[in-house]
Order: structure tokens, then C-alpha cells, then sequence
């Protein structure tokens, strides 16, 4: 807790008013805590090795069907059909492992978010000070935010890109491959706002981490209740099925989304989760 309270000692007087009173600050001290330290090399480097790192693996076999091809043990229209399997393939592990396990990551930073501060007391220190709940809370979420974008998806998306360039001789459309990158985004911030609401409703860190760690595997629940498949962030990154492609394999291509229930679902749900914390956390009692 006295390292806590130290580490909070470091906050600056900045002028705020009303609900958002005090976001400015803790806005400042959060960034710093991702850039201030090792921790965005950390999470890149994580990340570019499971993500990218499987990716790559794909990607190698291209030049495997060329020497099958040479050699003449698959011919001219087999060796096609292999490429384009190798292309759709590629794609389809990068955005599934960007959704699935950056999620992992994300759950397990944030769990720390409100539980750890609450345990330690800092918490309710630093609510002691001018400082509102919703710029509290917001603030902190905010910054996670910030550093998923950046070291989980935006770094990850842009090695992506050459590496799949290089494997396939594809260049994709970027502003198709950005709106994909929007959907990995959106199922990180899914996973984000969802244990930050989990952080005020619980006491526990068990919940906090279960729930959501379930959540991210829990896919195949689709063939029993196939209306989650429309709610649930699962289909923006993964298939769900022959009539549910993954949404942004489609976007990347520049294909058409055979439909957009699943973004507007997950993103209500963020919405709820992200309305939920702030009213609860605005009753916690220090």
C-alpha cells in the first residue's frame, strides 16, 4: 500500500471539473506504467511471437508447393488449388490467433486494473483526492486501451502484412486490412471492458479472470445456441461455420460481410459492460 500511495505521489495538479475531474492525471500515470516501462516491448514481443510467429509458420509451406510442383508431383492446377488454400489459410490463423490470444493477454492485464488497486487500498487514496469515479475508472481504461491498440493490434497488423506479403505475393487492400484490424480491436476492447465490470462487481480475482477466459473459448457453445454466434465477438475473427465466415478475413479481401449482427452486437455489449462498471463502481464502497 505505501508503494502504492508513492507511486500516486507522482500525480500532477491539473485543472478538472465535474465527472471527469481528475481523468487528465491518473490518464498520465496510467500511460506511463505501459510506456514508461518495459512493458509495451514485453507485450509486443509476446504477441509478434504467437500471432505473427504462427502465421509465419503457414506462410513457409509456399515455397514447398513451387519445389512439389518443380519436382512434378502435383501439377499445374493442384499446385493452385494449394496456394489458394495457403492464402486463405494464412489469413485465417493471424486473425484468429489476434482475437483469441491477445484476449488471454488483455483479461489478465486488466484483471489487475480495479482489483489490485481496491486490495491495496490505493484505490480509495487516490479517491480521497480530487479525483471523480468515472475518471477513475475511465481513465485507467483508456490507457489499457491505448496500449492494446498499439502493442496487440496496430504493431502486430502492420508485421502481419509484410510477412503475409512476402509467404503469398499478396498485397492486400489496406484500407480492407485496417477495417479487419477495427474488428480485433473491437473483440480486445470486448474482453477489456468485460473484466473491468467483472473488477467492480467482484471482490475476487477468480471471477474476474474465469469469466472472461471462459468467454474466449467458448465458441463451439454456438452449435447449442446458435444466437450467440450474433452476439458474441467469436465470428468478427474466427469461422462459425460454412454460412458464418470470418468477418474479417472477408474485410481484409475486401469481401462482402455476410453480415454485421455480430459488430453490432459485440459492441453493445461493450457498451453495457463499460455503462455497468461505471455505476457500480460509483457506488463501491473504500
Amino acid at each position: 500500500m505505501e508503494a502504492g500511495m508513492a507511486s500516486n505521489n507522482a500525480l500532477i495538479a491539473v485543472k478538472n471539473r465535474g465527472w471527469l475531474n481528475g481523468f487528465g492525471n491518473i490518464f498520465r500515470k496510467e500511460n506511463h506504467a505501459w510506456w514508461g516501462t518495459w512493458q509495451w516491448v514485453i507485450q509486443i514481443a509476446i504477441w509478434m511471437t504467437i500471432v505473427n510467429g504462427m502465421m509465419a509458420m503457414v506462410t513457409l509451406a509456399a515455397p514447398k508447393i513451387e519445389e512439389a510442383q518443380s519436382r512434378q508431383e502435383i501439377n499445374e492446377v493442384e499446385a493452385a488449388a494449394a496456394r489458394d488454400a495457403l492464402k486463405q489459410t494464412a489469413l485465417t490463423v493471424f486473425f484468429v490467433f489476434s482475437g483469441l490470444a491477445p484476449a488471454v493477454g488483455v483479461v489478465i492485464i486488466a484483471q489487475d486494473a480495479l482489483i489490485g488497486e481496491k486490495q491495496s487500498g490505493t484505490a480509495a487514496w487516490v479517491l480521497s483526492k480530487p479525483v471523480s469515479r468515472t475518471a477513475f475508472l475511465l481513465s485507467k481504461l483508456t490507457a489499457d486501451g491505448l496500449g492494446v491498440l498499439v502493442t496487440m493490434v496496430l504493431v502486430q497488423g502492420i508485421a502481419a502484412y509484410f510477412i503475409y506479403k512476402a509467404g503469398t505475393g499478396i498485397t492486400l487492400p489496406i484500407p480492407g486490412f485496417l477495417a479487419a484490424l477495427g474488428l480485433v480491436m473491437l473483440v480486445l476492447l470486448f474482453y477489456l471492458s468485460l473484466t473491468y465490470m467483472l473488477g467492480t462487481l467482484f471482490r475476487k480475482r477468480g471471477a474476474v479472470i474465469g469469466i472472461p477466459m471462459v468467454l474466449v473459448f467458448s465458441n463451439q457453445l454456438v452449435g447449442l445456441a446458435p444466437w450467440l454466434g450474433r452476439v458474441m465477438p467469436w465470428n468478427l475473427v474466427m469461422d462459425l461455420g460454412p454460412d458464418q465466415p470470418s468477418l474479417a478475413v472477408a474485410l481484409a479481401q475486401s469481401q462482402p460481410l455476410p453480415t454485421v449482427t455480430p459488430i453490432i452486437g459485440t459492441i453493445l455489449l461493450t457498451i453495457v459492460f463499460i455503462g455497468v462498471a461505471l455505476w457500480r463502481f460509483g457506488r463501491e464502497e473504500f
